[in-house]
């Protein structure tokens, strides 16, 4: 018979091990990350069944137990504020959506000019409904996952009709109609974006 005894500590990177395996104890040192795996691989066993692979979509650029960070190239995008729909031009954006699996809990959002992976400058996300830290106000909107698709939950939630009408995530604009009316008829304005002197590597989750 074997026993183990796990100890973690948040200001270490591993996991502490007393292990008892008949009558001799060893200690181990082994990494959050390995020992999650471990865990995983003896539960599944303990079942007697295999997990699905988890699939992505291809936005999806970094995923943890609880969130995923997708990223979204500049596009265009129906809006919708005041009962009135515009087609406006979308700027490259990435999110970092927590969720429980079945509910996103909550988003992050940001601008970017050109993307470098962790080296990617990160700017205001300039559209309106947001909250200080970066984050989305959801409101009201739908925020269920079905089918594990995450960026579909994602996309209900930006699709879902704004409802502030003032707001100061980019240079220039202060109204959410007049800068709607200005993205319909015009690419969109980087060089007014609000720099965060803050890189993609540098954000915590």
């Amino acid at each position: 018979m074997r026993e183990v005894i796990i100890r973690l500590n948040n200001k270490k990177t591993d996991a502490e091990l007393c292990i008892k395996q008949d009558k001799r104890i060893t200690f181990k040192m082994l990494s959050k990350e390995e020992l999650v795996r471990l865990f995983n691989e003896f539960f599944i066993k303990d079942q007697h069944e295999k997990a699905n692979i988890k699939l992505f979509s291809e936005n999806t650029i970094g995923a943890g137990t609880d969130y995923v960070v997708i990223k979204q190239p500049e596009h265009t995008q129906y809006v919708t504020y005041n009962n009135r729909s515009y087609k406006i031009n979308f700027p490259n954006a990435i999110y970092i959506v927590r969720h429980d699996n079945k509910n996103v809990k909550g988003i992050q959002c940001y601008c970017y000019i050109k993307f470098k992976g962790p080296e990617t400058e990160l700017y205001e996300y300039a559209m309106p409904n947001m909250l200080t830290g970066n984050a989305m106000c959801m409101g009201s909107a739908d925020r269920r996952i079905i089918d594990d698709d995450i960026e579909g939950a994602l996309n209900k939630i930006i699709a879902t009709p704004y409802s502030h009408g003032d707001f100061d995530g980019i240079r220039g604009f202060s109204t959410t109609v007049s800068y709607f009316e200005y993205l319909e008829a015009n690419p969109f304005p980087y060089k007014l974006l609000r720099k965060l002197n803050k890189k993609l590597r540098d954000v915590k989750v």
